[in-house]
């Protein structure tokens, strides 16, 4: 769960504003090509990024017998802080990282707006990572080219559980790559 929560995190630290919405051809359907144009445009800084997604709630229902007590609220309050290197070829072409993502899922992007340093999106996916089941990804934020802050909630089930985690993550360039 921490990885997929890690990867939301990453690629809405890849994404871009237009005045104009994701949904360029005005069609009604935001295509994986629409929202990296739209990535592409952000002027996003090269180097060295600390990246913490920590998670706020957790609800489960129908777990399945034996599952440990206090699972849940074991999550809750879990920081997870890596670093990532942000090259000069990935700053100016974030749409790139978006397609590598979307490769890995099948989700549909229903909502994605960014203007003005606010981000508020919307994806719908099912079978994320290989399992079974249907989510809805929904993230609100900021952003600017040396720094991020969103929170995320992550609505869906599979195999009779339900579960909706609600998170936040944050973003900030901190120097250069380190060397090597």
């Amino acid at each position: 769960m921490k990885k997929l929560l890690v990867s939301v995190a990453a690629i809405c630290l890849m994404t871009g504003c237009s005045d104009n919405g994701a949904d360029k051809d005005g069609d009604g359907k935001i295509t994986a090509d629409e929202v990296a144009e739209e990535m592409n445009e952000v002027k996003l800084e090269p180097g060295e990024w600390e990246n913490t997604v920590e998670i706020v709630d957790v609800a489960i229902e129908g777990l399945p017998a034996g599952a440990p007590a206090g699972i849940m609220d074991s999550m809750k309050g879990q920081t997870t802080t890596t670093k990532s290197c942000i090259t000069k070829e990935q700053a100016d072409n974030p749409g790139a990282e978006f397609f590598a993502a979307q490769e890995e899922t099948n989700c549909e992007v229903k909502k994605f707006d960014m203007s003005g340093g606010s981000v508020s999106s919307e994806m719908a996916c099912s079978n994320m990572g290989g399992s079974p089941g249907n989510m809805t990804l929904a993230m609100e934020g900021e952003y600017g080219p040396s720094s991020y802050a969103m929170t995320m909630t992550m609505d869906g089930g599979a195999a009779g559980m339900k579960m909706k985690i609600s998170s936040k993550s944050s973003g900030k360039r901190i120097g250069d790559c380190p060397a090597g």
